[in-house]
């Protein structure tokens, strides 16, 4: 028997493949850490505003997060995170990158300009 897949179910795979935290989502989407685990546990559902952010974050189609009618789930090979065992990122490099995949694009070139600067500064 097929286990039904509700949207906490594919939001957790796709976190945990990601080898992201619930905090770590949470604070990207400016929210507290309950609320987010409330999504996995299907015990409340995110805004269609919030479901958008959350594809940002796990870089992937909005469509990816809902279930389908069959409800059945399970993450294309094209979906799972490929990254080598060498190469991890630390909790704050992580935690960075989720923040830093729901700015929009005007914000997201303001925090690259300014990284830019101070790597120059240190030349």
């Amino acid at each position: 028997m097929n286990k039904e897949y509700c949207i906490g179910d594919i939001l957790k795979e796709y976190r945990t493949n990601r080898a992201l935290s619930q905090q770590q989502v949470a604070d990207a989407l400016k929210i507290d850490r309950s609320t987010y685990s409330y999504y996995e546990l299907n015990k409340t559902h995110p805004s269609l505003d919030t479901i958008v952010k959350l594809a940002k974050i796990f870089d992937v189609e909005v469509s990816s997060l809902l279930p389908d009618k069959d409800s059945s789930f399970e993450l294309r090979d094209s979906e799972k995170l490929k990254v080598p065992p060498i190469y991890q990122l630390t909790k704050d490099e992580k935690a960075l990158i989720t923040k830093f995949r729901v700015l929009s694009k005007e914000k997201k070139k303001q925090v690259l300009d300014t990284v830019t600067n101070i790597i120059n500064e240190d030349d």
